[in-house]
Protein backbone atom coordinates (compact mmCIF):
# COMPACT_ATOMS: atom_id res chain seq x y z
CA UNK A 1 0.00 0.00 0.00
CA UNK A 2 2.96 2.41 0.76
CA UNK A 3 4.43 1.92 -2.40
CA UNK A 4 0.86 2.54 -4.34
CA UNK A 5 0.48 5.45 -2.02
CA UNK A 6 4.04 7.34 -2.98
CA UNK A 7 3.24 6.33 -6.50
CA UNK A 8 0.10 8.43 -6.56
CA UNK A 9 1.32 11.57 -4.75
CA UNK A 10 3.84 11.21 -7.68
CA UNK A 11 1.12 11.37 -10.00
CA UNK A 12 1.75 7.57 -11.16
CA UNK A 13 -1.53 6.52 -11.33
CA UNK A 14 -0.93 3.77 -13.61
CA UNK A 15 1.88 2.20 -11.67
CA UNK A 16 0.12 3.08 -8.44
CA UNK A 17 -2.89 0.83 -9.27
CA UNK A 18 -0.43 -1.50 -10.22
CA UNK A 19 1.29 -1.36 -6.73
CA UNK A 20 -2.40 -1.80 -4.64
CA UNK A 21 -5.79 -0.62 -5.72
CA UNK A 22 -7.05 -0.63 -2.08
CA UNK A 23 -3.65 1.81 -1.27
CA UNK A 24 -5.44 3.91 -4.00
CA UNK A 25 -8.82 4.15 -2.61
CA UNK A 26 -6.76 4.72 1.10
CA UNK A 27 -4.74 7.76 -0.94
CA UNK A 28 -7.76 9.41 -2.04
CA UNK A 29 -9.69 9.14 1.22
CA UNK A 30 -6.91 10.70 2.91
CA UNK A 31 -6.50 13.39 0.47
CA UNK A 32 -10.34 13.90 0.51
CA UNK A 33 -10.71 14.59 4.05
CA UNK A 34 -7.70 17.38 4.30
CA UNK A 35 -10.37 19.95 2.62
CA UNK A 36 -13.54 18.15 4.69
CA UNK A 37 -11.04 18.78 8.01
CA UNK A 38 -10.52 22.09 7.65
CA UNK A 39 -14.34 22.87 6.35
CA UNK A 40 -15.34 20.67 9.38
CA UNK A 41 -13.38 23.14 11.54
CA UNK A 42 -13.90 26.62 10.25
CA UNK A 43 -18.23 25.10 10.39
CA UNK A 44 -17.51 23.82 14.58
CA UNK A 45 -18.82 20.64 13.80
CA UNK A 46 -18.63 18.04 11.52
CA UNK A 47 -19.38 18.87 7.89
CA UNK A 48 -21.87 16.98 6.54
CA UNK A 49 -22.35 14.15 8.54
CA UNK A 50 -25.24 13.06 10.51
CA UNK A 51 -23.86 10.34 12.46
CA UNK A 52 -19.94 10.03 12.90
CA UNK A 53 -20.21 6.41 14.30
CA UNK A 54 -22.41 5.39 11.15
CA UNK A 55 -20.61 7.20 8.61
CA UNK A 56 -17.00 5.68 9.93
CA UNK A 57 -18.10 2.10 9.75
CA UNK A 58 -19.58 2.30 6.31
CA UNK A 59 -16.18 4.32 5.47
CA UNK A 60 -14.17 1.64 7.30
CA UNK A 61 -16.05 -0.98 5.72
CA UNK A 62 -15.53 -0.04 2.31
CA UNK A 63 -12.25 0.02 2.80
CA UNK A 64 -11.76 -3.87 4.01
CA UNK A 65 -13.92 -5.16 1.27
CA UNK A 66 -11.44 -2.61 -1.30
CA UNK A 67 -8.26 -4.25 0.17
CA UNK A 68 -9.79 -7.78 0.91
CA UNK A 69 -11.15 -7.95 -2.85
CA UNK A 70 -7.38 -6.98 -4.12
CA UNK A 71 -5.88 -8.94 -1.72
CA UNK A 72 -8.12 -11.59 -3.27
CA UNK A 73 -7.49 -10.92 -6.55
CA UNK A 74 -3.53 -11.08 -6.24
CA UNK A 75 -3.80 -14.34 -4.59
CA UNK A 76 -5.84 -16.04 -7.43
CA UNK A 77 -3.97 -13.84 -10.74
CA UNK A 78 -0.74 -14.56 -9.14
Amino acid sequence: MTTSFSHLMHGNVTQAIRASASGVVLAVVCAVQIPWCWWSAAQGRLAGVADPGRSMLWLYGALAVVCLVNWTLRLIVG
